[in-house]
């Protein structure tokens, strides 16, 4: 009898040990969370430009959003932005490509510009190519079992003077905190579903984006008890709002895998090419 009452455990030693751990962990999702609080770096070219590629004037278009989430495009259409900009493309300011829009077309969504022809934007910004953009999941699900944290979206650049598309890439990026080796399984199974098939085959300008369908995971952490995955999610989530930077891990990850094979533009060498090179007359 002593000895198995020796074996037992202390009710308020084991609390005391969860609210230990999950302290440890919720203290590393502060760390991860302030360490993304910085906004979108500036790019720099880690490219050198193709002077080849007659594509140089770039305008991003508001993007199809096809998630409830009203701030997601434009946190995603933001980091897009500035990380063309590192490609040696010449990229129009996103205010003005939305004054421009709204005043000349009455463009103000991402749905709404796909209703007009690309040559006809292009020829109304001024620019050598457009960049649509497509919002499939920006969202944040807790369910205890499963806490999962996903971005999706697909981009494609189309010369604004022929119509053709010159690149397009996809990429879904997801983290999760599951809750026992329940949802560590449960995230292991985790394919593409039914509905996201239908979800991206109702969007014309989306289905045929390379990538669309695919996920890939940056973290999956596990906990022993399904209300510690809970409470973690949940933190995170609301910390991560509070500081302005919710999903930002994701929405880096995934904006770095797509642009990363946007082919280069031509950068100053495209200045040079245009530039008249006066000689002077003989006497």
């Amino acid at each position: 009898m002593k000895g198995r009452q020796g074996a037992s455990r202390d009710p308020a030693v084991t609390t005391s040990a969860t609210k230990r751990r999950v302290l440890l962990l919720f203290l590393s999702l502060v760390f991860l969370a302030t360490a993304c609080a910085t906004p979108y770096r500036a790019a720099r070219p880690s490219v050198r430009p193709n002077p080849f590629n007659p594509v140089y004037t770039v305008a991003v278009l508001p993007m199809y959003n096809a998630t409830n989430d009203v701030g997601g495009p434009r946190e995603v259409r933001k980091g897009f932005h500035e990380m063309m900009q590192g490609r040696h493309y010449s990229v129009m300011p996103l205010e003005v490509v939305d004054q421009i829009l709204l005043e000349q077309m009455g463009i103000t969504l991402g749905d709404q510009a796909e209703l007009t022809t690309p040559e006809e934007i292009g020829r109304t910004l001024g620019v050598d190519a457009v960049v649509y953009g497509y919002l499939l999941y920006f969202d944040d699900i807790t369910t205890g079992v499963y806490n999962v944290k996903q971005v999706k979206a697909g981009f494609k650049l189309v010369d604004a003077r022929t119509g053709a598309t010159v690149w397009s890439k996809g990429l879904g990026v997801k983290s999760v905190i599951a809750g026992s080796a329940v949802g560590v399984g449960v995230t292991a199974l985790k394919e593409l579903t039914a509905s996201e098939k239908e979800l991206i085959e109702a969007i014309e300008g989306a289905r045929d984006i390379p990538g669309i369908e695919d996920w890939r995971y940056i973290r999956v952490l596990g906990t022993e008890k399904i209300e510690e995955a809970a409470v973690l999610s949940l933190g995170e989530m609301v910390f991560t709002k509070l500081l302005g930077v919710h999903l930002r891990p994701e929405t880096d990850a995934m904006l770095g895998g797509i642009v990363s094979t946007l082919p280069a533009g031509p950068g100053s060498s495209r200045l040079l090419r245009e530039t008249p090179v006066e000689i002077p007359e003989r006497e």
